[in-house]
């Protein structure tokens, strides 16, 4: 048995419902979600890359279910024809974090693909401008731009609603971090 099975096994079994429910904040939709997680999955695993631990391996799959959610890149047909091999017949549902946030997902859909990218992975995530830039592969000011326009919709979704923070977001105390419990 190669290294990477148990690690795989683990990040499936351990952390599976945290991908799927980051996934969900992308895509609104569960079995977009579940579809994008198991594309990353088997991208991750079927390259030659040095996975020596989970959290490393949780972190290449969240940074290839980002890339693949705002490059359009979703193979639902490779993704079904390889879900055995990745869960159990048996493996308890998934959902524990994504059936929690119909309401952010609601709110999220009406922002563009890179907008929802930078709002989840700058609020949901808590990663700072230059780390959530790192993740994009863009520029931090490309990110501050993404978040602006995202919050000027958002405003428009949901009124006053959302803090008028200087730049509309304040990091910690917006309606999508109170909503989805992050601080």
């Amino acid at each position: 048995m190669r290294a990477w099975h148990g690690i795989l096994d683990t990040l499936i079994r351990e952390r599976r419902g945290a991908l799927v429910g980051f996934a969900f904040m992308l895509t609104g939709d569960r079995p977009t979600a579940e579809d994008l997680v198991h594309d990353a999955i088997i991208r991750t695993f079927s390259r030659a890359r040095r996975l020596d631990d989970v959290p490393s391996a949780e972190a290449y799959v969240r940074r290839a279910i980002t890339t693949q959610f705002i490059n359009g890149r979703r193979s639902r047909a490779t993704a079904r024809a390889k879900q055995h091999l990745l869960v159990p017949r048996d493996a308890p549902p998934a959902d524990a974090h994504a059936g929690e946030a119909d309401e952010v997902a609601r709110v999220l859909r009406v922002l563009t693909p890179r907008q929802r990218a930078c709002v989840v992975l700058r609020y949901l995530e808590d990663l700072s401008i230059d780390q959530t830039a790192e993740r994009l592969s863009v520029t931090s000011g490309a990110v501050k731009r993404h978040v602006h326009d995202a919050m000027q919709r958002l405003r428009g979704e949901l009124g006053g609603m959302v803090d008028d923070a200087p730049d509309g977001f304040d990091g910690r105390t917006t309606v999508i971090a109170r909503r989805s419990g992050a601080r």
